[in-house]
């Protein structure tokens, strides 16, 4: 667990629950961190900034998390950039269309590196997941996942969803994917009209070998609404980091 010792932004360290796993190359966060746009610390500031105990290394390159918010009953998804300024603080870009939601959440389910590393790249292998509808149906569906020995990147394509139509959802059984973890990834997709908002989503949750997906309420997609597609990183355990989930 990251130890988090001060935010600028107003949110009480005591309630941040970051999971985190380094090695001397990397250093791998997985967890959430509500923002309030209204609270008075976070209008004079940029960057956000945690104050934290000794990071693994003092200066890393720019990463990026997961950021939702609400607006007008519809889900919207961007990205926030990420970086280690120094041994003991770690910064996060301040996403400006949303100050007027009154409220977002940053996911950092994020990767960060540090800077001038050289040497051999070593490449892990993507495993190819079997997808298996319980509710619902999809076209074009594709599901993967690299995994470390304390993290996993899992990855969901889509070229179209179909929703179940007493409650829904889809339901996708993921025979491959272990059973005791928990990860909540927004499902993204693109329609035609541009958003300065970023991305709309569905919102998803994988437990139990079962990845759910709620429409949630959104409207159809438009003619010309893109993949709808997941990247997400988390924890699974192991010394320096805690991702395992029991119901």
């Amino acid at each position: 667990m990251l130890t988090i010792t001060a935010t600028n932004f107003g949110v009480n360290p005591a309630l941040l629950q970051i999971n985190e796993y380094h090695r001397n190359d990397y250093m791998v966060l997985d967890g959430d961190i509500p923002v309030d746009t209204t609270a008075a610390e976070y209008a004079g500031i940029r960057p956000m900034k945690l104050t934290v105990a000794d990071l693994p290394f003092a200066k890393s390159r720019v990463s990026t998390a997961l950021v939702t918010a609400s607006s007008d009953g519809a889900n919207y998804c961007t990205l926030a950039k990420v970086w280690i300024a120094d041994k003991n603080t770690i910064c996060i870009g301040k996403i400006l269309p949303y100050k007027s939601l009154g409220s977002y959440t940053i996911h950092l389910n994020t990767i960060l590196m540090p800077t001038m590393v050289t040497g051999p790249v070593s490449l892990s292998i993507k495993k190819e997941l079997t997808v298996q509808f319980n509710k619902g149906t999809g076209d074009g569906v594709e599901a993967f996942m690299v995994e470390d020995d304390c993290w996993m990147m899992f990855v969901l394509k889509a070229s179209n969803l179909e929703f179940d139509s007493e409650d829904q959802t889809v339901e996708i059984f993921l025979p491959e994917l272990p059973t005791n973890i928990a990860f909540n990834p927004p499902i993204i997709y693109n329609e035609s009209l541009w958003s300065n908002l970023g991305s709309k989503y569905y919102p998803a949750y994988y437990r139990n070998g079962i990845l759910t997906i709620s429409k949630a309420d959104a409207a159809d997609e438009p003619d010309g609404t893109g993949t709808k597609f997941t990247r997400i990183i988390t924890i699974t355990g192991g010394s320096g980091g805690q991702g395992v989930y029991t119901d």
